[in-house]
């Protein structure tokens, strides 16, 4: 099954990922998918064209399915992150990275997280635990974006439009550092996966 939309969506910081449950159930939000873990790979061509274009081409694996994912941005301004999304399930995530890497992609960006998704309202608002912090995703028509962001106490001025990508760059150059191609959740942590 293909699924081609637009996509609205923002992030909100939290400090925790129980703050962010707390908000979303006081908020009228209902669980649609438990927490599980998600491990994602974005691939490019050598010149990185798609990455310098703002496309993006990714291989989801959450919770025992994998999505295969092409994003192209809307261009203009806007007050939340759009894109053009096309979007497919995948039966067999490894034969999949073996074609794209046959056809001369390669791994760029590989980043993990811990998802659990709720419905609050016409928003789907995804809790996403990553090395980074805890965030919230809103996704839906922007008025109904708006309106759930308000509900969870957060102002316009909060909304992240940036990737996980772009927060660990900035992240990175906060505190001197190098960002490098992965994100990912360090080994032996209690609730890590391999």
């Amino acid at each position: 099954m293909v699924k081609s939309n637009r996509e609205n969506e923002i992030k909100l910081a939290f400090p925790s990922p129980e703050t962010a449950v707390r908000r979303l159930l006081d908020a009228g939000a209902r669980e649609i998918h438990a927490r599980a873990f998600e491990d994602n790979t974005l691939f490019d061509f050598a010149q990185r064209p798609l990455t310098t274009s703002g496309r993006l081409l990714r291989l989801r694996e959450f919770g025992g399915a994998a999505l295969l994912t092409f994003k192209v941005p809307v261009l203009g301004e806007h007050r939340h992150k759009v894109k053009i999304e096309h979007e497919t399930a995948v039966a067999d995530p490894e034969a999949l990275r073996a074609i794209l890497l046959a056809l001369g992609f390669e791994v760029v960006y590989r980043y993990q997280k811990y998802r659990a998704i709720y419905a609050l309202h016409e928003v789907v608002a995804s809790l996403d635990e990553t090395p980074l912090g805890t965030f919230g995703e809103l996704e839906g028509a922007p008025d109904d974006v708006d309106r759930a962001a308000a509900a969870l106490g957060s102002r316009p001025s909060e909304f992240i439009r940036a990737t996980y990508r772009e927060l660990q760059e900035l992240d990175a150059a906060a505190r001197g550092v190098v960002a490098g191609d992965t994100l990912l959740f360090p080994p032996g942590r209690p609730d890590s996966a391999a």
